[in-house]
């Protein structure tokens, strides 16, 4: 005890926090222990109101982010089919490669956004998961509102090129990674992809087969290439800029709430950039047009994999998690043949067919969550 009474002082490191600056600055003094306990809670206190401050600004971040990628994505599609029409490209070749392409610009930017920051598992979460809610979520949402009737050429063409997409992804993963030798196989299967598609497509140019595309104003009035190329030059800047903020924010959540970013790619960031291809599926299955919510689903689900995951891993290849390979990818090969299995019959998803593959979606992100 201190001959003088009261506690014992203590050679220690007194502990002063700038308000200013918001470090902390050290310098030796003599400090009791009541001293040393009241600066380090006062420590503890500063960090946990940052930590509140990070996940607001990390959720204000994100929505941003969701906002233009949304936003951007609807104005690529605008801008994307009106220049096909006005560069006369066959309708066909514009519903399986532009439109489809559109609606899987936000899994494209936020994989090459990922990619570029090295957060691979944010880039390959994002398209697992997307896959999964393009048939689990949207499909089994559209059937609900109405029974979906499904157009032969999609069964035999498109769906099987999916399944293969899907089954390739997976022997690919089977050592663990996905290598840039893997992306470039991925990426010459989405140039025949291609060329399939357009060798199949009409040769002749016929508007009325897009008659049930609606543009907006804008695009209505503008019948000028260079502007439609603007156009769509900046909507593709809005797409990239979104999917940075969203990746930013992501990031910033998955490190304060402590969960990894292969969860936070495989449920938030799926069902975000899912929502140009939910909000153009149940607009169709409104005006009952149940092609386009087939057709739309399962050529971004090929798009995907082939194209935004071979750019992804040619640019940094990717590690998986340990349980990829055991549930998440295992679960996006089920929801594909559970897709094949239903269209099968009569070429028809019914609305109880679309409710059990609601039902298995919300099974899969709930166990999910509870491991993660």
């Amino acid at each position: 005890m201190n001959p003088q009474g009261g506690a014992a002082p203590y050679d220690a490191t007194f502990l002063r926090v700038s308000k200013k600056r918001n470090h902390v600055a050290r310098y030796p003094r003599k400090c009791s222990r009541e001293e040393i306990l009241i600066y380090r809670s006062t420590l503890k206190g500063n960090r946990g109101e940052k930590k509140e401050m990070e996940i607001a600004l990390g959720v204000v971040v994100f929505l941003v982010g969701l906002f233009f990628l949304i936003v951007s994505s609807d104005w690529l599609i605008q801008s994307s089919v009106k220049l096909s029409v006005l560069f006369r490209l066959t309708p066909l070749f514009i519903g399986l490669v532009v439109v489809a392409f559109g609606t899987s610009a936000p899994e494209a930017g936020v994989g090459i956004i990922a990619a570029i920051k090295n957060q691979e598992a944010i880039a390959l979460g994002n398209i697992v998961g997307s896959n999964i809610a393009n048939v689990g979520l949207i499909l089994g949402l559209c059937a609900l509102v109405f029974p979906l009737r499904v157009d032969r050429s999609i069964f035999r063409r498109e769906l099987p090129i999916m399944i293969f997409a899907s089954i390739l992804l997976y022997v690919l993963s089977l050592d663990s990674s996905i290598s840039r030798l893997d992306g470039a196989v991925f990426i010459v299967c989405f140039v025949i992809f291609l060329f399939l598609s357009y060798k199949g497509a009409k040769k002749s140019f016929d508007a009325g087969e897009i008659e049930h595309f609606k543009f907006n104003k804008i695009c209505q009035k503008i019948n000028s290439r260079l502007m439609i190329f603007t156009l769509t030059a900046l909507s593709l800047c809005g797409v990239v800029l979104g999917a940075h903020l969203m990746v930013k924010g992501g990031v910033t959540l998955a490190k304060n709430f402590g969960i990894s970013s292969w969860i936070i790619g495989i449920t938030v960031f799926a069902v975000g950039t899912s929502l140009p291809e939910l909000v153009a599926s149940l607009a169709a299955s409104f005006k009952k047009v149940p092609s386009i919510s087939v057709g739309n689903i399962v050529g971004s689900n090929i798009f995907n994999i082939l194209f935004v995951l071979g750019i992804v891993s040619i640019i940094r290849p990717i590690i998986l998690p340990p349980s990829a390979l055991k549930f998440e990818l295992p679960a996006m090969l089920f929801f594909s043949f559970i897709l094949f299995t239903v269209m099968r019959t009569k070429y028809k998803i019914t609305r109880w067919e679309g409710l059990g593959m609601f039902l298995g979606y919300l099974i899969f992100i709930a166990f999910l969550l509870s491991r993660g």
